[in-house]
């Protein structure tokens, strides 16, 4: 049954790149009441341990807690201000969305991004996005002085306005940084779910700055020194009129073979589909040579780490408001779940490279 509250919770808070705190503290929370250790390396991922004393290949799963957003870049004298996108954005699915600007103290203000007016806009510019670099948050002040007045300043964390939605199909949810909240929540879930089991070694790498390059990633592996790793991500969902892939909300977790920067081995895709079908869990499959995850930093640190990204079918990626499928989060649960009920010894060697 899935906790939607705790999906909300995580989901909705502040936390672009470098500013995961909030994310971090509910992380720790969660793991407190599970009675896990857990510790936080140099640059502030979080790593949960579960069973660290028992036998077995060391099994670390990864999501990064970081969100897309931006930094205050400038503030003009009319009190507008310019935008450091962290992370990638389209232009075009900015202007007229509500954003937070969050200060040093953590006191949040309501903004606008700022748009041409479109009436009388000349035909060759209606037909162009704009450049992000013309993007501007309109916070509703007269000047500068009275941003500063609420502590509103350079290097300040700018989101997008949680909305979170149950949607009219029962099994699909929409709000922002789903991309990786959702792996987030993933983790915690199947904490609860190895609760009061024993298995091999497990380490929840809740990982920081993944967007602008996978940094997280490999000071946590660093730390850990695992011998097989899983890094839960979202996957652009391919069922829009507008975008065209393999990839199916509600059809599954999706057991990726390749990105940019990471190929899954085939031994371990052969035994996780060994696993979705002995317990006859649905999934898909992604084979698209863009975009990246943890994986890609995680499977090159120490001396290479058995890997592999599982990810949850996600629409609209990187806007405002992003669109899952609980039906493949429930799936990716089960399937963590047994990977680490399962895997031992005899299944490292198995999957293993030498």
């Amino acid at each position: 049954m899935s906790n939607l509250e705790l999906l909300d919770k995580i989901s909705s808070v502040a936390g672009i790149s470098g500013y995961e705190d909030e994310v971090s503290n509910i992380v720790k929370s969660e793991y407190q009441k599970l009675n896990l250790k857990y510790y936080q390396d140099g640059i502030g991922s979080v790593v949960g341990e579960k069973c660290a004393d028992e036998n077995g290949p060391k099994v670390m799963i990864a999501a990064h807690m970081d969100e897309v957003g931006f930094m205050i870049k400038s503030i003009d004298d009319q009190g507008f201000i310019r935008l450091q996108p962290i992370g990638s954005w389209w232009s075009h699915m900015l202007p007229g969305q509500w954003f937070k600007v969050v200060n040093r103290n953590g006191e949040q203000f309501y903004g606008l991004m700022g748009s041409r007016a479109t009436h009388g806009l000349p035909q060759d510019l209606r037909s162009k996005t704009m450049d992000i670099s013309e993007l501007y948050l309109d916070m509703g002040v007269e000047n500068k002085q009275q941003l500063v007045d609420l502590g509103i300043e350079e290097g300040n964390m700018v989101v997008p306005m949680p909305h979170f939605q149950i949607m009219n199909h029962t099994d699909r949810v929409v709000n922002k940084a789903f991309d990786d909240r959702v792996g987030t929540y993933i983790m915690i879930e199947v904490a609860k779910a190895l609760e009061n089991k024993k298995h091999t070694p497990l380490y929840l790498a809740n990982t920081v700055q993944e967007e602008p390059g996978l940094r997280g990633a490999r000071t946590a592996t660093d730390c850990v020194r695992p011998d097989i790793c899983f890094a839960i991500d979202t996957t652009l969902a391919g069922d829009t009129p507008l975008d065209s892939n393999i990839c199916r909300l509600g059809d599954g977790v999706v057991l990726s073979m390749i990105d940019s920067n990471s190929i899954a081995p085939r031994k371990l895709v052969a035994y996780v589909e060994d696993i979705c079908k002995k317990y006859d869990i649905q999934h898909q499959y992604a084979v698209f040579n863009k975009g990246g995850t943890d994986s890609g930093n995680i499977h090159k640190t120490n001396a290479g780490v058995i890997n592999m990204t599982l990810s949850i079918p996600i629409r609209y990626m990187h806007t405002n408001s992003s669109m899952i499928s609980m039906k493949d989060v429930e799936n990716c649960i089960i399937l963590l779940t047994k990977l680490v009920e399962e895997i031992n010894s005899e299944i490292f060697d198995q999957v293993s490279m030498k």
